[in-house]
């Protein structure tokens, strides 16, 4: 969401006039987009932001600029002008009060939502976009900051988000990834419900977001080979949903389905409202349905309260899904939150590490014995980086694919290529161009 918030941004800052520089120090204007998920990131924002006090001395007219997460009513930053992500098409308004003599060339985006959801964003590879198609969250996990910092769940129109999918592939996007906070929830928010502008896609069989994935999936036959989604919630994730994955022609097998714990004691004090047993029939479904298909996750481990007992049984759940791949973090108090202010953060740091590492060992047996099934087999690279040494793409199971024998006289990237695999390693996929 951050990534997709920042190419957006870099559409208006361009058509205001203003180009990048290499460099803080010789700037005019920084703007810092900020993400507050984690204290590390929101931590590394405001260094990033003392720094810029000996910029200001050498350039006096230097204008600092913090949106994102972390700008929340009541809180106070040591920055010039400061404004919730929605508001972004605003700054021009504020820049230009505080600088009237830069003469800004006139585009005025206005700050709302909706305005916000119609910037075009300015791609920062050709053939692949991020489209938001909500922001915020209703789920209010006890150790997220995430619907205090980016506020209550709300959904973009069916038709923009359809529109812009559009002009994306008629522009030469091959691969498309829809985003926002609990993806699969789209259009069934108390407020999207409250607006009624998704009623007619809401009939109790199928979802508004199974019904967006299979209008945008249409868009195969003017060129879009990949649609692809992230993150969605365990709670919202249909049977319809699989089916329409299963069913579409640019759905792609892989599903990243963040599940936290494989405790049900533990979900409980995370507020996850799901158990270990319907995340795994979830899993089972997606199986029956997409036998080929790549499941990640993440987790958290030495969550408040968390015994050893609790850690095994996310442990025993890794090894009966058998993910591909997982995303592990040491849980951290996060001001603001329910488990900051009302739980104890009472595992130790030596026992939330030896955990870390304990099921570290468990991902990488099983990444690998994840990818050792492609060894042999073709599959379509979308082709991402490019250097000397060799071409960086994805699969469709969005499994990394390094090839090291290429034409180096030709530029790769945005290039759909069928690849043999050759070499399998816990993390990476390395093969040869068969056509």
């Amino acid at each position: 969401m951050n990534y997709s918030d920042s190419e957006r941004l870099t559409t208006l800052l361009d058509a205001w006039g203003f180009s990048p520089v290499k460099t803080m120090q010789s700037a005019d204007l920084i703007v810092f987009n900020s993400c507050s998920v984690k204290q590390k990131a929101e931590d590394k924002v405001y260094g990033q932001i003392a720094n810029t006090r000996a910029i200001r001395k050498k350039n006096p007219k230097l204008i600092t600029v913090l949106i994102g997460c972390m700008v929340q009513k009541g809180r106070r930053f040591k920055v010039d002008i400061a404004c919730k992500t929605e508001e972004m098409g605003g700054l021009y308004d504020r820049i230009t009060e505080l600088r009237p003599e830069w003469k800004l060339k006139d585009f005025n985006a206005k700050g709302s939502l909706e305005n916000y959801f119609e910037i075009n964003p300015k791609l920062t590879t050709p053939s692949q976009a991020f489209v938001p198609i909500m922001t915020g969250c209703d789920k209010f996990c006890t150790y997220c900051i995430v619907p205090y910092s980016r506020g209550r769940e709300k959904s973009r129109t069916f038709d923009s988000v359809i529109d812009e999918c559009k002009k994306l592939v008629e522009n030469g996007v091959k691969e498309i990834t829809l985003i926002g906070q609990t993806v699969d929830s789209y259009g069934l928010s108390l407020s999207d419900k409250k607006s009624g502008k998704f009623k007619k896609y809401t009939d109790g069989i199928s979802t508004p977001f199974s019904k967006l994935l299979r209008e945008i999936d249409k868009l195969h036959a003017k060129g879009l080979n990949r649609l692809r989604f992230t993150s969605p919630h365990p709670k919202d994730f249909s049977d319809d949903l699989i089916e329409a994955i299963a069913e579409l022609k640019t759905t792609c097998p892989y599903i990243h389905l963040p599940v936290q714990s494989g405790s049900n004691s533990c979900l409980r004090r995370m507020n996850r409202p799901y158990t270990r047993e319907k995340y795994i029939s979830i899993i089972n479904h997606i199986r029956a349905a997409i036998p080929d298909c790549a499941i990640t996750t993440d987790l958290i481990v030495g969550f408040c309260g968390e015994t050893e007992e609790e850690f095994e049984d996310t442990c025993k759940m890794y090894k009966e899904v058998g993910f591909d791949m997982a995303y592990l973090s040491r849980y951290s108090p996060r001001k603001g939150t329910f488990a900051a202010e009302k739980m104890k953060d009472n595992v130790p740091a030596a026992v939330k590490a030896k955990r870390w590492h304990k099921l570290n060992l468990i991902l990488k047996k099983y990444a690998l014995k994840a990818n050792k099934r492609f060894a042999g087999l073709e599959v379509e690279v979308l082709i991402e980086k490019q250097n000397e040494k060799e071409l960086i793409g994805r699969s469709r199971e969005y499994k990394e694919v390094h090839i090291k024998k290429f034409k180096k006289n030709k530029n790769w990237i945005g290039e759909v290529l069928n690849v043999k695999i050759k070499k399998v390693r816990e993390w990476e996929l390395e093969g040869e161009i068969t056509k």
